[in-house]
């Protein structure tokens, strides 16, 4: 422990505030994928976490990479200040990281516990929901002043999109692989599937498109463990992953990943802890509020949000069908998506989704595709 504890107080000095006097003054908070993290309670009365990088993850070693780290930290840096000029307060205030073999960590205000989907009324989670999708929205305006798209890479200065090519013809790529990728699905399919299904995909490709002033930076993970509530009642979001993309894009993604793969994945290791297939209906009403604030009202908005979830529901049946064609999984495909077994019951599931998919907008009534 005397090593973790030196650790720590290496992180609070070099990040400008106190040196560690006491070890009660550490609460080990626990692990994601990728971090360790602690919770420091600091003489001033202020709080702050600090997470170092684990060895090892998704059953492999983490090797010290000077370039990925700096696009991870400095991409979450960035998010963070974008987002709180969008929303005061929607990210934790202070944020500092400290690149060094064995001794890299970032910290950063603390800023509540995470969500707990067990003690939420459908209509809290309906209104937590509805805030994220209200800044979302807001984000999709904030100038990034960032240059190209997709995840995001550092070229020994500042970080970019690690694609600087025309984000137009990008996309037309990424359409065509997305409806060829699932024709060879439904063609060596064992089961049956609905030929509307292919009909449904083409119809949700025919006017995506993104040019180079739509692309905006955005998050593609805002899971419950990555929501947090302020005193106040009021979310923080922690841990993005950022992406310049296409924020309809990850609109849609947010509104899969709730209502498709969180309860989906119960039997994925990466999430059984969670157990996220009991509260379905909280995590439903979260994507129904996210869609509310996200379109506000705006009936061609939410259209085009459906038709990217579907996008990404389809894509996600399309990656289970990949996997089970693999001759050997590898420790990570098992630790994200389970056994053998769990992704052939889950992909089961996936279809009946997809076929069954509601294209009606609960509130209006109007059809959306």
């Amino acid at each position: 422990m005397k090593e973790t504890f030196d650790l720590i107080d290496y992180a609070l000095q070099k990040s400008g505030l106190e040196e560690l006097k006491d070890p009660t003054q550490v609460q080990y908070l626990g692990e994601g994928a990728w971090h360790l993290a602690y919770l420091v309670q600091l003489r001033t009365g202020d709080a702050v976490v600090i997470r170092f990088p684990k060895t090892e993850a998704y059953g492999r070693n983490v090797e010290f990479n000077e370039a990925e780290i700096h696009a991870e930290y400095a991409g979450t840096k960035a998010y963070y200040e974008l987002a709180n000029q969008v929303k005061p307060g929607i990210c934790p205030e202070f944020f500092y990281y400290h690149l060094e073999k064995d001794r890299t960590f970032t910290v950063e205000s603390y800023a509540g516990k995470a969500i707990k989907l067990d003690q939420l009324t459908v209509v809290e989670a309906f209104h937590i929901g509805g805030e994220l999708g209200e800044f979302f929205r807001k984000m999709n305006a904030g100038l990034h002043g960032l240059k190209g798209f997709g995840y995001l890479s550092w070229n020994g200065k500042h970080i970019e999109g690690k694609f600087q090519s025309d984000v137009s013809e990008s996309m037309k790529e990424e359409n065509n692989d997305y409806i060829n990728d699932f024709k060879k699905f439904i063609d060596t399919y064992d089961g049956s599937i609905s030929p509307s299904a292919l009909i449904d995909l083409q119809a949700c490709m025919e006017n995506r498109e993104i040019k180079n002033h739509t692309v905006v930076f955005t998050n593609q993970d805002t899971s419950p463990e990555n929501i947090l509530l302020h005193s106040d009642g009021t979310v923080c979001l922690i841990d993005p992953v950022p992406i310049l993309y296409s924020g309809d894009s990850l609109a849609g993604n947010f509104l899969n990943n709730y209502r498709t793969l969180f309860p989906t994945f119960f039997n994925a290791p990466r999430y059984a802890r969670h157990e996220f297939d009991r509260f379905e209906d909280r995590l439903k009403r979260i994507a129904d509020g996210f869609l509310e604030g996200y379109s506000n009202g705006d009936l061609a908005v939410k259209r085009r949000v459906k038709q990217e979830e579907y996008i990404q529901l389809a894509d996600l049946a399309v990656t289970h069908w990949q996997l089970l064609r693999t001759d050997e999984l590898t420790s990570e495909q098992k630790i994200r998506y389970g056994e053998r077994d769990a992704i052939g019951n889950r992909l089961t599931v996936l279809v009946k989704k997809i076929e069954e998919y509601q294209w009606i907008d609960e509130k209006s009534g109007t059809k959306l595709a």
